[in-house]
């Protein structure tokens, strides 16, 4: 009886966790997924199925997809938006929305790193695969319910709004360029050094550190989930400091 009441028990667990993920995925992609089998593929990273080759068990087929979705999306979004500017902007302005920290810090958001499927072992670019997952959540949503809901979702989480849009399309500050450009009017010598590569098991991302030296002084310390935005972050730090000495 007792066997009989544990396995009972099991089942309603897993029942109750289905639906309870069914409704997720209803609210987050405000519609009934016909084949939620394609949803669950999306949330199905390769680590997960390293035993297998086959790709039709992961989610890079449907990374591929939501990856040229989400760039029609946001190239149309743009076109609308700045119809004034060049291609080159247009250009610009599209990578630093579809970059990959921008679109790990929406499938963060939205909660897809509670959904994915991960295995053991992941690559030094670990935080990346929730910025894929979020591309193949598209290319299912489009396989599933066609493309107006894959580019409704789009413009929801990724382009969010026309104000959104133009704060990253026209937020193009390259702090260490500055850095470096001071440095040679006023004949210094900057150096950026690499300090550390953190891995954190908890929230699966590396973390680096960075440290700036100005004729062989270190200037300041800054952390970046790249090694590039480490060295923006370090720079932007750095600015500040000479701003201050130049004012004092």
């Amino acid at each position: 009886m007792q066997i009989v009441t544990a396995i009972l028990k099991r089942l309603r667990l897993s029942r109750r966790h289905r639906d309870e993920s069914y409704r997720f995925w209803t609210e987050l992609l405000e519609y009934e997924p016909r084949e939620i089998e394609l949803i669950n593929l999306a949330m199905s990273h390769r680590s997960a199925a390293s035993h297998s080759h086959d790709a039709r068990l992961t989610n890079e087929r449907l990374e591929f997809l939501g990856d040229a979705l989400i760039g029609l999306v946001v190239a149309d979004s743009l076109y609308r938006t700045f119809p004034a500017e060049t291609e080159g902007f247009l250009t610009r302005a599209r990578s630093r929305v579809v970059c990959r920290e921008a679109l790990n810090h929406v499938a963060h958001k939205i909660q897809l790193d509670r959904h994915l499927k991960l295995g053991i072992t992941l690559k030094e670019n670990a935080e990346n695969v929730y910025g894929n997952a979020l591309e193949a959540l598209v290319g299912a949503v489009y396989l599933d319910g066609g493309f107006d809901r894959a580019a409704h979702f789009v413009r929801k989480h990724i382009v969010v709004s026309e104000s959104h849009l133009r704060d990253i399309a026209q937020h193009d500050v390259d702090y260490k360029s500055q850095l470096l450009e001071w440095a040679q009017a006023v004949h210094r010598h900057v150096e950026f050094v690499q300090l550390a590569d953190r891995y954190d098991v908890r929230s699966d991302a590396h973390k680096f550190e960075c440290e700036v030296l100005i004729n062989s002084r270190v200037v300041a310390k800054a952390v970046g989930a790249t090694k590039k935005l480490a060295q923006q972050n370090a720079a932007k730090k750095s600015l500040e400091v000479v701003k201050m000495l130049k004012n004092d």
